[in-house]
């Protein structure tokens, strides 16, 4: 677990498999993470155990609350994780609906980022974000990534080409804004 003052990543266990699906088989949480849907239980598991299996990927149920009681409102982790490169490409979402806008998703990054610099001794995480995507660009934005460009007409969704932002942080970067050390237990 990684615990901060109203976050907790939790371990991406099993038991939260149902939960995950049923979130991810919401058509916002679809559209914001660029699934194709609905996703069966076959097609899920099958997602989940790769996902665990891939040495090259962390991933973790953003719990509201401290500790391990803390109640699962969605799904945060880094993947292209790249040693050679000390870089990994980050990915979220919220699926308990209620719990956005609460910054929950800010205070769940700061933590995941702390991971990946202090951990895994990352050097640059890097996401990339539908342009028409306004929320999550405010929110990365507040987090400190900086935009690195556009990638134009980069992905092809409901019938049209929509350009992708581009966006990442570095150690540095997040030294200077989080200085403070993160609770990992």
């Amino acid at each position: 677990m990684i615990i901060g003052e109203s976050v907790t990543l939790l371990p991406f266990d099993q038991k939260f498999a149902p939960l995950t699906l049923d979130w991810i088989n919401k058509a916002d949480v679809r559209d914001g993470t660029g699934t194709e849907g609905p996703v069966s239980d076959l097609e899920h598991q099958r997602w989940y155990e790769r996902t665990v299996g891939d040495p090259t990927q962390r991933v973790f149920i953003i719990g509201e609350g401290v500790g391990r009681d803390a109640a699962a409102i969605g799904v945060i982790g880094l993947r292209n994780i790249n040693m050679r490169y000390r870089s990994a490409q980050y990915w979220i979402y919220i699926g308990r609906e209620e719990c956005r806008g609460k910054r929950l998703a800010f205070q769940a990054t700061v933590l995941l980022l702390g991971f990946g610099f202090n951990t895994l001794g990352l050097n640059r995480i890097w996401l990339q974000v539908k342009s028409t995507n306004s929320r999550a660009v405010r929110l990365y934005e507040q987090l400190g990534f900086v935009r690195e460009g556009t990638g134009r007409q980069e992905i092809f969704i409901d019938g049209h080409f929509e350009d992708m932002l581009h966006y990442s942080i570095l150690e540095s970067e997040y030294r200077t804004r989080y200085s403070r050390p993160q609770s990992l237990t």
